[in-house]
């Protein structure tokens, strides 16, 4: 029962929502496959993302024929659109090939992942051009791969104080960015939905996934206080969750507390973490 327990509670944490303007960045290591012109590559990738735009630097093993070995390279991308999980970016490289040659690239691309799961997926697609002896090879360029995102909240060090748990209080320190046009209590709103929003979804998935072994799950998400400072906010709250051991017919739950965190994200919230009452 312990597992069912910490990933509920950890899915169904309650967000909160911070303001002000960019500062708010995630940095991603992850491992991709690419294949391009025939040279099928294994690389490590590091990167940091600030509001829309992202760069990062990866080392590869290219297995070319003839031409075996390390390639290193790099690349910007800039968001442009979002779709509930996923986001769609423009992206743009220079990658060198073991043979010496340089290889420039342009193309599209979808990140996929859940909310509160620091893991993502991603799909690239695009052309390349290859500047060699021989002159300019264009070839298409298809690259897959995951990412483990560690979200840094505020690079200028802001602290969120904990909001009080099991209260409705409010601690606003900040402004939404100006663009956007909220008001201090929309502002709030649209942390505490975001938190709701999140707490679902993860609910959702931890149900879905321990199906198998436990039957009749229900859950009750409660949102509480909210801290917001700087670019990155906390939301406390509680879920009440029940269910019924498939194995014996038991019925097990409780009532979790724990404060999940927030970071800006365009106008709106993303949820970046979850820490448990207690822990």
């Amino acid at each position: 029962m312990r597992p069912f327990l910490a990933l509920t509670v950890l899915a169904s944490a309650l967000a909160a929502s911070s303001a002000s303007n960019a500062s708010a960045a995630d940095i991603r290591l992850g491992l991709n496959t690419s294949a391009a012109l025939g040279c099928q590559i294994v690389g490590l990738r590091a990167g940091v993302q600030s509001e829309k735009i992202s760069v990062y630097g990866q080392v590869s093993y290219c297995n070319a024929q003839n031409a075996t070995g390390a390639s290193f390279g790099g690349g910007v991308s800039y968001d442009v659109a979002q779709f509930s999980n996923f986001k769609l970016y423009l992206l743009g490289g220079i990658d060198t090939l073991p043979s010496g040659s340089l290889a420039a690239n342009l193309g599209v691309g979808t990140r996929y992942s859940t909310p509160l799961l620091p893991v993502e997926g991603y799909i690239e697609a695009g052309a390349q051009l290859i500047r060699s002896t021989l002159g300019t090879l264009p070839g298409p360029r298809l690259s897959l791969g995951v990412n483990y995102r560690l979200s840094v909240e505020n690079l200028q060090g802001t602290l969120v104080p904990d909001p009080k748990q099991e209260s409705t209080s409010v601690q606003y320190a900040g402004a939404a960015p100006v663009d956007c046009k909220l008001t201090q209590e929309q502002d709030v709103a649209s942390a505490r939905g975001t938190a709701s929003s999140a707490a679902s979804a993860g609910l959702s998935d931890a149900a879905g996934g321990f199906g198998a072994a436990y039957g009749n799950i229900n859950y009750t998400v409660s949102v509480g206080g909210v801290s917001i400072s700087g670019n990155s906010a906390k939301v406390s709250g509680s879920v009440k969750i029940s269910a019924t051991q498939r194995s014996n017919g038991e019925n097990v739950g409780g009532t979790f507390g724990g404060t999940i965190n927030l970071t800006r994200d365009g106008c709106g919230w993303r949820a970046t973490g979850y820490t448990q009452s207690g822990s």
